[in-house]
């Protein structure tokens, strides 16, 4: 239990407890299956709690956020997302990528981008899944122009997020 009465944190225990719940988002998982971590809803309840009180202790104005990301992996169609599959539908002969997103500083996993790339038509469709409490942001599907390589492709999808905290 807490103790009676009005409570205090330093300077530097305030930046101890956003540096371990960084940790956590970075480092913990409590549902694990064969192929993926996840967090359950009862730990993103919890994180974002804990980011509720961080902002009410942490000046983050000068905190610039920046992603990052990782892959390509291929996908499987069992494995893609329903609102990409819907939106392919029509097409055939397409590739599936899936590409893990961080977020810099602190390498936090922010979500993931999956991609249908059209080599023919010169396309790709994409479908951002960004990681939230009490449930996913989504965007797209939205369909791009290919650039020149599939990295530049995958850039396009994650300039294209808007970053505010």
């Amino acid at each position: 239990m807490p103790k009676a009465g009005a409570l205090t944190i330093s300077q530097s225990d305030a930046k101890a407890f956003d540096d371990f719940v960084r940790h956590i988002e970075r480092h913990c998982y409590d549902e694990i299956e064969a192929s993926s971590e996840a967090k359950s809803s009862v730990l993103r309840m919890h994180l974002e709690r804990m980011h509720m009180v961080l902002d009410t202790l942490i000046d983050y104005a000068d905190e610039e956020i920046d992603l990052y990301w990782a892959g390509p992996d291929q996908v499987k169609l069992d494995e893609a997302d329903p609102l990409l599959l819907a939106e392919i539908s029509k097409r055939s002969g397409l590739h599936l990528h899936q590409i893990s997103i961080f977020q810099l500083p602190d390498d936090i996993f922010f979500g993931t981008l999956q991609i249908a790339v059209d080599d023919v038509a010169g396309e790709t469709c994409g479908l951002i899944r960004i990681q939230q409490w009490p449930s996913d942001l989504i965007g797209g599907p939205r369909w791009a122009q290919n650039g020149a390589e599939l990295e530049e492709t995958i850039q396009t999808f994650i300039h294209a997020i808007p970053l505010e905290r």
